[in-house]
C-alpha cells in the first residue's frame, strides 16, 4: 500500500512538473524563436537607411522585447511577428529580400518612403500574407510575379511607383483579392479582359498609367466593385462601355482625362448607389442622358470640359442629394432649369463657358447652402439674384461676361464669407453696395466694364486685410477717391481707370506697400502727383495719364527701383523732367507726352532708350529729334526757354522777310551761274593748225599759210637753205598765229619765243621752246578758269545756305 502511494505521489509530481513547464513555455517563448526573427529585422535595418530615431530599439540586446519594437506586431501568443508597418518613416534604399524569412507575416506596409530598385519577388513565399502596401515609393521594373502562393492576399497596393510593362496577369491567381491599386505607374498596353474575372474585387484603380485601346466590357462583370478609377494620363479608344451599367454596387466612378469619345451611356442611370461620377476632360458628345436623373444617391457630378450638347435634363430635379454640379466648358444651351435652384443640398454650381440663355433662377441660394457659383461666359440676362448669400456661406461669386443688368444686391455688402467676386463685362448699374469693398474675407473684386455709378464710400473704421486685387475700371464712378483706400494694406493691383473720379489723388495711397500695379488713368484727378507714391516700393506699373494733374513729377518716384512702366501723358504737368529718372534701370517704358514740360530732355541713363514720341506735345521741351535744341548753352534764347519764356515778335513779318532774302539769294545764285558759263564760252582755247610740208624748192605755196606775210629775213633764209627754213617758217607762222602777230600785235609769249628761239637756232630746239611756252600758258589759263568756277560755286552755296538759315530762323 505504501509503495503504491509512493508511486502515485511520484507520478503526481511529474505531472505537476510537466504542467508547470508547459505553462512556463506558453508565457515565455523560447529565446531562439524571438532571436531569429529579431535578427531578420536587424538585417533589414542594416540594409536600409533608417534615420528615424524610433528604430534605435531594433538591436540584438533588445531582442527579448521584439513584439514591442516600432512597427512590429506579434500574434496573441507573442511567438511570431504577424504585422510590420514601417510606412511614413523616411526610409530609403533598396528593400532586401530577407523580409521573406518572416514566414508568419500577414501584413506588410512600407508605403510612403523613398525605397528604390526592384521590389523583391521573394515576397511571394510568404503564404500567410493578406495585406501588402508598397505604395508611394520609387520601385521600378515589372510585377510579372508568380502570385500563386499568395492565396490569402486581399489587398495589393502598388500605387505611385515606377513599375512598367504590361499589367500583371498573376492577379488572377489571387482568389480573395478585394483591393487592387496599380495607379500612378507606367503600365502600358490594354486592360486585359480577364481582369473582369476578379469576382471579389471591391476597389480597382488603373488610373495614371499609359494604358490605351478599348476599355473591356468584361469589367462590367465586377458586380461587387464599389470604386473604379480608370482616368488620368491613360488614353483609351472608344467610349464608356454600356456594360458598366451592371456595376450595381458601384459608388465612385472616375474616368476623367482619358480620351473617352462618344455619348454617355444611358445605362449609367442604373447605378443607384453611385455618389460620385467624374467624366470631365474627355471628348464626350451628345446630350446628357435623362436617365442620369435616376442616380438618387449622386452627390458629386462633373461632366465639364467635354463636347456635350443639348439642355440640362429636367430630371436633375430628382437629384436631391446633389452637392456639386460641374458642367462648364461644354456646348450646352437653353435656360438653367429653375429646379436646379431648388436642390436642397446644392453647394457648388459651375456652368461657365456654355451657351446658356435666359435669366439666373431667382430662387438660387435660398437653400442656404450655396458656397460657389460660376455662371460666367454665357448669354445670361436679367438681374443678379438677391438671395445668393442667404445662408451666409457664399465664398465665390463669378458671373462675368454675360448680359446681366440692374443693381448689385445690397445683401452682398453683408456677405462676410465672400472671398472672390468677378462680375465684370456686364451691364450692371447702380452703386456699389455699402460695405462691400470692406468685407473681411474678400481677396478679389472685379467689377470692370459695367455702368456702375456713385461714389466709393469712406469707411475709416473698417480695414479690409485680405483684398489683393480691385478692378473698378471703365465704369461711371465719380467723386473723390476716399483716403480710406490707404487701408487696403494687402492690395497688389488697383485699377480705377476710365471713370469720372475727381479731386486730388489721396496721399494715403503711399501706404499700399504691396501694390504692384496702379492705374488711375482716364479720370478727372487734379492737383499734384503725391510724392508719397514713392513709398510704394513694389510698384512696377504706374499709369496716371489723361487726367488734369499739374505741377512737377515728384523726384521721390525714383525711389521705386523696380518700376518698369510710367505714363503721365495728357496732363498739365510742368517744369522740367527730373533727370534722376534716367537712373531707374528697370524703367523700360515711359510716356511724358502732351504736358507742359520745359527745358532740355535729359540724355543720360534710361532716357537714351525712350521713344521720341514719349516727349511730343510739350512745346517748351527740346532735345529729341522732333524738337532739337538749336541754341548754345549761353544763348539768351536757351536761358529764356529754361525759365518758360519764349521770345515774342511779329512772326508774320519775320516770315515774309526771310522769304524775301531767300528769293534774293536764289537770284544771286542764278546770276553767278550764268556769269560762269559766259566766261567759259569767251575764253581762248588752244587750237592746233595742220600744216603741210613746205616744198620751197618746187615753188608750191602752202594751202593756208601762203597768204601770210613773211619777214624779209625769213625769205632770205628760205632762199639760202630751203630745208631748214621750211621747219623754221612753220614754227614762225605758228608763233605768229598764237601770239597775235597776224593782227599786227605783239604779246609776251611772242617775245619769249623770239628770245628763246632765234632764227639761227636749230629746229628741234625751237620746237622744245615752243612746247614749253604753250604748256605754261595753258596751265595758267586753266588755273584762272578753275578759280572763277570755284568762286561761283562758293557764292552759290553761300547764297543757298544763307537763305535756308533765314527760313529756319
Amino acid at each position: 500500500m505504501a509503495v503504491s502511494d509512493m508511486k502515485l505521489a511520484f507520478l503526481s509530481s511529474l505531472l505537476l512538473l510537466f504542467l508547470t513547464s508547459s505553462s512556463s513555455n506558453s508565457i515565455f517563448p523560447p529565446n531562439s524563436t524571438l532571436t531569429r526573427q529579431a535578427s531578420i529585422l536587424i538585417s533589414l535595418k542594416q540594409a536600409l537607411y533608417m534615420s528615424n530615431s524610433s528604430f534605435d530599439g531594433w538591436n540584438e540586446s533588445n531582442s527579448m522585447f521584439l513584439c514591442s519594437w516600432t512597427g512590429v506586431q506579434c500574434d496573441p501568443e507573442n511567438r511570431h511577428v504577424v504585422s510590420l508597418d514601417i510606412s511614413n518613416s523616411g526610409i530609403s534604399g533598396v528593400f532586401p529580400p530577407v523580409i521573406s524569412e518572416l514566414k508568419s507575416l500577414q501584413r506588410l506596409s512600407i508605403a510612403s518612403n523613398n525605397l528604390i530598385g526592384d521590389f523583391p519577388r521573394e515576397i511571394c513565399k510568404i503564404r500567410s500574407l493578406n495585406f501588402l502596401n508598397i505604395s508611394n515609393n520609387q520601385f521600378n521594373g515589372s510585377l510579372n510575379w508568380d502570385l500563386s502562393q499568395l492565396k490569402e492576399l486581399e489587398v495589393l497596393d502598388a500605387y505611385d511607383n515606377n513599375f512598367n510593362g504590361s499589367l500583371p496577369p498573376g492577379v488572377l491567381e489571387l482568389p480573395k483579392l478585394q483591393h487592387l491599386n496599380f495607379g500612378g505607374n507606367y503600365f502600358g498596353g490594354q486592360i486585359p479582359s480577364y481582369y473582369g474575372g476578379l469576382a471579389e474585387l471591391r476597389f480597382l484603380s488603373l488610373a495614371g498609367n499609359d494604358l490605351g485601346g478599348l476599355i473591356p466590357g468584361e469589367l462590367g462583370n465586377l458586380t461587387n466593385l464599389e470604386k473604379l478609377y480608370l482616368g488620368y494620363y491613360n488614353d483609351f479608344e472608344g467610349g464608356i462601355p454600356p456594360e458598366f451599367g451592371k456595376l450595381i454596387n458601384l459608388v465612385h466612378l472616375d474616368m476623367s482625362s482619358c480620351g473617352l469619345e462618344g455619348p454617355i451611356p444611358p445605362e449609367l442611370g442604373n447605378l443607384k448607389k453611385m455618389d460620385t461620377l467624374f467624366l470631365q476632360t474627355n471628348q464626350l458628345s451628345g446630350p446628357i442622358p435623362s436617365q442620369m436623373g435616376n442616380l438618387s444617391s449622386l452627390k458629386s457630378l462633373d461632366l465639364s470640359n467635354n463636347m456635350l450638347t443639348g439642355e440640362i435634363p429636367v430630371e436633375f430635379s430628382q437629384l436631391q442629394g446633389l452637392t456639386l454640379m460641374h458642367l462648364f466648358m461644354n456646348r450646352l444651351h437653353g435656360e438653367i432649369p429653375r429646379s436646379v435652384a431648388d436642390l436642397p443640398n446644392l453647394e457648388v454650381l459651375k456652368l461657365w463657358q456654355n451657351n446658356f440663355t435666359g435669366t439666373i433662377p431667382p430662387r438660387l441660394g435660398l437653400n442656404g447652402r450655396l458656397i460657389e457659383l460660376d455662371l460666367s461666359t454665357n448669354k445670361l440676362t436679367g438681374s443678379v439674384p438677391r438671395a445668393l448669400c442667404y445662408g451666409r456661406r457664399l465664398r465665390i461669386l463669378i458671373l462675368l461676361n454675360n448680359f446681366l443688368f440692374g443693381p448689385l444686391p445690397d445683401d452682398l455688402g453683408e456677405c462676410e464669407t465672400l472671398s472672390r467676386v468677378r462680375l465684370g463685362q456686364n451691364y450692371l448699374s447702380g452703386s456699389i453696395p455699402y460695405g462691400f469693398l470692406y468685407l473681411p474675407e474678400l481677396t478679389l473684386v472685379e467689377l470692370q466694364n459695367n455702368y456702375l455709378t456713385g461714389r466709393i464710400a469712406k469707411e475709416p473704421n473698417r480695414v479690409p486685410s485680405k483684398l489683393g486685387r480691385l478692378n473698378l475700371s471703365n465704369n461711371r464712378l465719380f467723386g473723390p477717391l476716399p483716403s480710406s483706400m490707404g487701408n487696403f494694406w494687402s492690395l497688389q493691383i488697383l485699377l480705377l481707370s476710365g471713370n469720372q473720379f475727381t479731386g486730388e489723388i489721396p496721399s494715403e495711397l503711399g501706404q499700399l506697400k504691396h501694390v504692384g500695379k496702379l492705374d488711375l488713368s482716364r479720370n478727372n484727378f487734379s492737383g499734384r502727383i503725391p510724392h508719397e507714391l514713392g513709398d510704394c516700393s513694389l510698384l512696377t506699373y504706374l499709369d496716371l495719364s489723361q487726367n488734369q494733374l499739374s505741377g512737377p513729377i515728384p523726384v521721390q518716384i525714383t525711389q521705386i527701383h523696380i518700376l518698369n512702366y510710367l505714363n503721365v501723358s495728357w496732363n498739365q504737368l510742368n517744369q522740367s523732367i527730373p533727370k534722376e529718372i534716367g537712373s531707374m534701370k528697370s524703367l523700360t517704358s515711359a510716356d511724358f507726352s502732351h504736358n507742359n514740360f520745359s527745358g532740355r530732355i535729359p540724355e543720360t541713363g534710361q532716357f537714351a532708350d525712350f521713344n521720341t514720341t514719349s516727349f511730343v506735345g510739350n512745346p517748351q521741351l527740346c532735345g529729341s529729334s522732333l524738337n532739337p535744341c538749336n541754341f548754345s548753352s549761353t544763348s539768351p534764347l536757351q536761358s529764356d526757354e529754361q525759365h518758360g519764356v519764349r521770345p515774342q515778335g511779329p512772326g508774320r513779318f519775320k516770315l515774309i522777310f526771310a522769304l524775301g532774302l531767300l528769293i534774293c539769294s536764289l537770284v544771286f545764285a542764278i546770276a553767278a551761274i550764268l556769269k560762269t558759263r559766259s566766261m567759259r564760252r569767251n575764253s581762248k582755247t588752244w587750237k592746233l593748225t595742220a600744216f603741210q610740208k613746205l616744198e620751197f624748192g618746187s615753188g608750191i605755196a602752202p594751202r593756208r599759210e601762203a597768204a601770210l606775210p613773211v619777214p624779209l629775213v625769213t625769205r632770205k633764209l628760205l632762199e639760202s637753205s630751203p630745208r631748214v627754213a621750211g621747219v623754221r617758217v612753220a614754227v614762225a607762222v605758228l608763233v605768229r598765229r598764237w601770239s597775235g602777230s597776224v593782227s599786227g600785235t605783239r604779246t609776251r609769249g611772242s617775245r619769249q619765243v623770239k628770245k628763246g628761239c632765234p632764227f639761227f637756232s636749230s629746229p628741234a630746239y625751237c620746237c622744245c621752246v615752243l612746247t614749253r611756252v604753250i604748256r605754261e600758258k595753258s596751265k595758267k589759263k586753266q588755273q584762272r578758269e578753275h578759280h572763277q568756277s570755284t568762286s561761283s560755286q562758293a557764292l552759290i552755296r553761300g547764297a543757298f545756305g544763307f537763305g535756308l538759315g533765314l527760313v529756319s530762323v
